[in-house]
């Protein structure tokens, strides 16, 4: 588990990088064309384009450091409140419901790939496939997905470890 976890440490890391190049892609995206427009009286179709596909990296590659570090809201403050055997149903229906999204974000994603994975981008003039922008959808998905199953598994092994203990904590 130490390796999975530095390997999920490393993922979040680098989602970060990859976040704040998306924010300065769409500053930078945004500041030309606005210079374009208002001196040289120009404008790049495909604008608005890149600064959807930057968005929506942006967005949900940034759901991987968030719940990477439990930065997403979520029902924690009930988590963190609730003590026993209450606090550990609650912890394991909250990584659920995380996993479900996981799940259910990576089916969208192969659902939808039919659609737009044949369509490419008009404005853009290399063939860029729509599918570029849903990418991190399925990425998002999958890691929520697993992360959830790690969490999981390891409170479950804590609880175990503290049961053959007589109930203390290893």
């Amino acid at each position: 588990m130490k390796v999975f976890r530095k390997i999920t440490d490393v993922i979040a890391k680098v989602c970060e990088i990859i976040c704040m190049v998306m924010i300065a892609a769409l500053v930078l995206v945004i500041v030309i064309e606005l210079l374009r427009r208002n001196f040289l009286n120009q404008s790049y179709r495909g604008t608005i384009e890149v600064c959807g596909i930057c968005f929506l990296w942006m967005a949900f590659i940034g759901l991987i450091p968030l719940y990477h570090d439990s930065g997403l809201m979520r029902l924690d403050f009930l988590v963190a409140n609730a003590k026993g055997p209450i606090g550990e149903v609650l912890y394991f229906a909250n990584k659920l419901f995380s996993l479900m999204l996981g799940v259910v974000m990576v089916i969208a994603f192969r659902a939808q790939l039919e659609y737009v994975g044949t369509r490419f981008y008009s404005t853009f003039t290399l063939k860029v496939p729509y599918t570029v922008q849903y990418i991190p959808m399925a990425l998002a998905g999958a890691y929520i997905a697993i992360v959830s199953v790690q969490h999981m598994i390891e409170r479950g092994l804590s609880l175990a470890g503290r049961k053959e203990l007589g109930g203390e904590r290893a």
